[in-house]
């Protein structure tokens, strides 16, 4: 039975982030450009019911509030934050601004697996990494692979550059690697 409300992950628009663009290779023409066609592809799969959790870095808080907010509210669904690095505004001004729900890391027994949302895989302790069935996280852009195994755990990159700059269902998400549809490399020791 497919549950009413699908859900969604992403990290790393860099909203307003200009300079992102040059360190990541993204290839957009300009901020607008960058901005409009995130925004598009967010909107084409996540519908106002669908709820999304977005582990950070959300737009790059330079830049007015009011510009910050702007985008946020365009964006469908319902709406948590896992706060990365570059989001600086308080709590209150990202629940006052379209959020649901803001917190530092977040843990989800789905199915019978256990997840931790956060955005940089970093902060995760190696005593960790046989907690949990998966670490969903950002921050490391297009500079790590989309999944890399650390002893039983997997860890999913899910910055925008890895992604197609389109939120990800974490239920298909999870069914294609339980089904081995994505190539998981090994971490570094």
């Amino acid at each position: 039975m497919k549950p009413e409300t699908n859900i969604f992950v992403i990290s790393d628009n860099h909203f307003n982030h200009w300079n992102i663009n040059n360190l990541c290779d993204r290839g957009f023409k300009n901020v607008v450009h960058m901005n409009q066609s995130m925004i598009d592809r967010w909107n084409q799969v996540v519908t106002p019911n669908d709820m999304f959790i977005d582990v950070g870095d959300i737009v790059y808080t330079q830049g007015s509030s009011d510009e910050i907010a702007n985008i946020i509210s365009v964006l469908n669904g319902r709406k948590i934050l896992v706060i990365g690095n570059h989001d600086r505004k308080t709590y209150s001004w990202y629940i006052n601004n379209g959020f649901d729900f803001v917190c530092e890391s977040m843990t989800w027994n789905y199915n019978g697996k256990k997840i931790l949302f956060i955005h940089n895989p970093h902060e995760v302790e190696p005593v960790d990494y046989n907690r949990y069935h998966y670490v969903i996280h950002g921050h490391q852009h297009n500079h790590s692979p989309f999944i890399r195994r650390n002893r039983s755990c997997l860890f999913i990159n899910v910055s925008v550059e890895q992604i197609k700059y389109t939120p990800l269902s974490l239920m298909t998400l999870l069914n294609r690697i339980k089904q081995g549809q994505y190539k998981v490399e090994q971490a570094r020791v």
